[in-house]
């Protein structure tokens, strides 16, 4: 048995930045192109895949989290949404919603917390994670029990196939940006220390903490500019430890869903009909719906209300 969790911005933006605005809201007018994008995906995976367990994680954190309270600069090269993307990305949410799939957001942890933590919650339930994503930072949450898929490239990737492409290992990732830093995540790195020396360190010590420890060695040891190590690294401790902690997925994040929280109970109906239509996609994805697994309409209920967005 396999749970599925999706990094879901990847594929949202990736619809953003690709499809034409096609599409509008009857509601607001908003440009809905992206959404159209993360529907096709989610349908397209529902059918094939018939998931058991299926978790979205979204990104509500960006200039919020506990990251930005250690460090001013992080992230600081991203803006906020606009009101349209903003509209999108709840939009996508409301989706997962309608459709059956768990979904959650954090304005203290990242996407990339709650699917570390919800990594956890699947194995120690006894089912294998599968990371849906493209996002090299996930790559330190692969073990022999947790899959990675860059979902229309390849099949699912085993910690042995990712590791021989790295050439560290998966649980090294932090430790390797904490060295060569992150621009996409302004993680500052060690000047003069590039990817070459901090994969050959990382294949002599298992982590920075382990390479601040034995500075003394560093001179001896068969890399160019070995002599040189020593004195880069010791001037920038603190940074270093710092970015580690930056570039360090959380497995922990409070209130998480249980395994069985997160089981697909299949689409609503009338809920994604109306959804279809405020978004302005009409009917074309209805021959996908009519194929996937349904629940009774939930419409009068309470439990989804078009057009609003809810917690």
């Amino acid at each position: 048995m396999q749970a599925f969790l999706v990094d879901s911005s990847i594929y949202i933006f990736r619809s953003y930045f690709t499809l034409p605005e096609n599409w509008r809201s009857s509601v607001t007018g908003h440009p809905t192109n992206a959404v159209y994008g993360f529907t096709q995906f989610m349908l397209d995976f529902l059918i094939k895949k018939q998931p058991k367990y299926m978790f979205c994680a979204f990104d509500e954190s960006l200039h919020s989290g506990f990251r930005h309270q250690l460090c001013d600069d992080y992230k600081s090269n991203r803006e906020l949404p606009n009101e349209e993307l903003a509209f999108q990305l709840n939009a996508c949410r409301q989706l997962c919603r309608v459709l059956g799939v768990s979904q959650m957001a954090s304005d203290k942890y990242e996407a990339d917390d709650l699917i570390g933590s919800m990594t956890c919650v699947a194995k120690d339930a006894g089912v294998q994670p599968v990371i849906i994503s493209r996002d090299k930072d996930l790559l330190q949450l692969i073990d022999d029990d947790t899959l990675y898929w860059d979902l229309g490239k390849a099949q699912p990737k085993v910690q042995r196939q990712i590791e021989k492409e790295l050439d560290i290992g998966c649980g090294q990732m932090a430790d390797y940006l904490a060295l060569v830093g992150d621009q996409s995540d302004s993680i500052v790195g060690v000047s003069g220390i590039g990817a070459k020396t901090a994969r050959q360190l990382l294949n002599y010590f298992p982590n920075v903490e382990a390479i601040l420890d034995h500075l003394d060695q560093l001179q001896d040891l068969p890399i160019r500019g070995a002599k040189k190590l020593a004195t880069r690294l010791s001037g920038c401790t603190d940074q270093i430890k710092l970015s580690k902690t930056l570039a360090t997925i959380v497995k922990d994040v409070p209130d998480m869903p249980i395994l069985n929280e997160i089981s697909w109970v299949g689409v609503q109906v009338q809920a994604f009909e109306l959804f279809a239509q405020e978004m302005g996609f009409g009917d074309v994805f209805d021959g996908r719906i009519a194929s996937l697994k349904q629940r009774p309409d939930l419409m009068h209920s309470g439990m989804i209300e078009p057009g609003r967005e809810t917690a």
